[in-house]
């Protein structure tokens, strides 16, 4: 997308034409292209658009003529998302799209090559060879680089193309005269529910919390199990949304950098109100701030280290920030790494520089069959020594990092303990994630690593109660990696209770116990191809869940070698068709994330 600041002429009107509508179309399975296109709404509401807001697949049958129609839209495992897959299908027919006019931004993660912005680059290319014209050119939004930086481009952009496509010439925007002397706001609630509200979070109560790994154990992981509040309800293989706070060591870490004091109290407003900026009713303290509010752990992006470069009073620092491109450095570590920067941003600069803190999705653990007032979760701390991939090092050849690096999200759920207070909401999963316990005749693989047995966790527990019930069941297998079954074997009791009564097979895979060549689950998958093929000709149902930057792609490669040992003459093509075949008949599906 062109930078729209150096696009944008000298004057523009401050509003559209009356009557100025736009359409805001999203393709998203846990909402976050959802929350980018009302975002998008709002900013055309702003100068004065008609907007509407509402899932692709409300337009599969055709899109308008008389807006512009903005598409926000992410791949999922190369896939549309749920609430695009008719969309997705009407447009691969042949329309005559002549007359619309539309704009497309992409969202997905690097990480996911094979398939990164798959779904939105389809879109726009088959809109435009139908016939549409483009308002914009479409913005490939990357989860891991900068994320929030590519938005607001795409959506600085939007707002100078509506103005310079559909502005009043007339329309001016005089400073009004104030009519009383003061303004004066009552705030009632606490210094979160502005931020709660805002990605529609309740308060709930953390019961239990413990290490399920053994004590010492390097790859720690925790169970932490919230009470629901009154009317709030979940069903089996839901994600619970927690908003995460940053840990008190990293946010006087960032102060010290920053050269603020923590304990200085900040009136933060915007200027112009809008869904990715800070969402604060009150004054805060910089502590507050630092601790609830913006995430410190983000890579510096390019455009922040451009704006860290301008600001930068010292030449040879000024000169070392502007050549730095992908730098896998936080903003912390980078304004460490530059003293200069130390007290030379001022508060409205930094927060441009400060992405909001944004909640993270976990996968619930527990079945509402067995606790329909609580939701277990299982969690994997994600901590390594600072900056494990970066290319960066001193003149002596050490990698350059500071300290331990923890995850933002489950570092906090790390350290919660029973009485503590969360802020979360239930996300409904992907329909085609959920395992029908008592339906069906169709056999069930389920295949996880670490803590993507969360979700297969609540469906076991389905399948026991079904099973405690008389129901008889089709045959469910579980292929489960861990590291070694004295450390890691989450609820490993539980689990060979379920499997002792008949509700699952277990097959776990130790990583630092390997059985012959088994030492992943993959391995174990193609150790065991036999029964695999057979419960696949039997019409399974497989669910990957877990690492998907090693584990899932191996568990596909496995399929696949799977299919090419039992078809004669079948070539990596036809096996890649075959497991494509799966997907699209909802056969095999991922429910997967990028490790880091």
């Amino acid at each position: 997308v062109q930078d729209a600041r150096s696009a944008q002429p000298q004057a523009l009107p401050a509003r559209v034409r009356p009557g100025t509508a736009a359409l805001f179309l999203h393709g998203s399975n846990y909402g976050t292209c959802r929350d980018f296109a009302a975002q998008l709404a709002d900013e055309a509401a702003a100068v004065g658009c008609e907007t509407q807001v509402l899932p692709l697949d409300a337009y599969a049958g055709g899109l308008p003529t008389d807006r512009p129609v903005v598409i926000t839209a992410a791949s999922y495992n190369g896939r549309p998302t749920d609430d695009a897959t008719a969309f997705a299908a009407w447009l691969e027919e042949t329309h005559d799209l002549s007359g619309v006019t539309y704009a497309v931004l992409g969202v997905g993660d690097r990480n996911w090559a094979a398939t990164y912005q798959h779904v939105p680059t389809r879109i726009d290319e088959r809109l435009a060879e139908s016939g549409a014209g483009r308002l914009l050119g479409r913005a490939a939004a990357d989860a891991s680089g900068d994320l929030t930086g590519t938005v607001r481009e795409f959506t600085t952009a939007l707002r100078v193309a509506l103005l310079e496509r559909y502005g009043d010439p007339d329309a001016t925007t005089p400073d009004p005269e104030p009519t009383t002397a003061y303004e004066v706001r009552a705030l009632t609630g606490g210094p979160l529910d502005a931020l709660a509200e805002r990605h529609e979070l309740v308060p709930m109560r953390v019961t239990e919390a413990y290490d399920l790994t053994a004590p010492g154990y390097a790859r720690r992981k925790r169970f932490v199990r919230v009470a629901l509040p009154d009317g709030v309800t979940y069903r089996t293989a839901d994600h619970l949304t927690v908003l995460p706070a940053n840990h008190p060591d990293l946010v006087t870490r960032a102060a010290t950098a920053l050269g603020v004091d923590l304990d200085t109290v900040l009136d933060i407003r915007a200027t112009r109100p809008r869904r990715d900026s800070i969402a604060v009713d009150r004054p805060v303290t910089v502590r507050q701030l630092l601790t609830h509010h913006v995430e410190l752990q983000e890579h510096l992006s390019t455009g922040q280290a451009a704006a860290l470069a301008a600001a930068n009073p010292c030449p040879p620092e000024r000169t070392a920030l502007a050549a730095l491109t992908d730098d896998p450095r936080t903003l912390v570590e980078i304004i460490e790494d530059h003293p200069a920067l130390r007290g030379a941003l001022d508060w409205p600069q930094l927060l441009d520089l400060l992405t909001p803190l944004r909640p993270r999705h976990y996968s619930i653990s527990s079945s509402p069959a067995v606790d329909p007032g609580h939701v277990d979760l299982m969690v994997s701390l994600l901590e390594a020594p600072a900056l494990p991939h970066s290319r960066l090092r001193s003149s002596g050849g050490t990698p350059m990092g500071k300290g331990v690096y923890r995850g933002t999200g489950s570092g906090y759920l790390a350290t919660v303990e029973p009485g503590d207070t969360v802020y979360a909401r239930v996300q409904p999963c992907r329909e085609a994630f959920r395992i029908d316990a008592t339906g069906g005749s169709a056999p069930v693989v389920m295949i996880a690593a670490g803590t993507g047995l969360a979700p297969f966790r609540g469906a076991i527990a389905d399948r026991t109660a079904a099973v405690a019930a008389g129901a008889e069941l089709a045959p469910a297998v579980c292929y489960f990696g861990c590291d070694a079954p004295d450390a890691d074997f989450l609820h490993a009791g539980e689990l060979r209770a379920a499997e002792a009564a008949g509700a699952v097979s277990l097959r776990p895979a130790f990583s630092e116990a390997p059985e012959g060549e088994v030492r992943f689950v993959q391995h174990r998958v193609a150790a065991e191809a036999e029964e695999v093929w057979a419960l696949l000709d039997a019409g399974a149902r497989v669910y990957v869940c877990g690492d998907g930057s090693r584990m899932a792609p191996g568990v596909r490669e496995a399929f696949r070698t799977l299919y090419r040992k039992h078809t004669p003459g079948a070539d990596e093509t036809a096996a890649e068709q075959w497991l494509d075949g799966l997907v699209a008949d909802g056969r095999y599906v991922e429910d997967v994330y990028a490790a880091g």
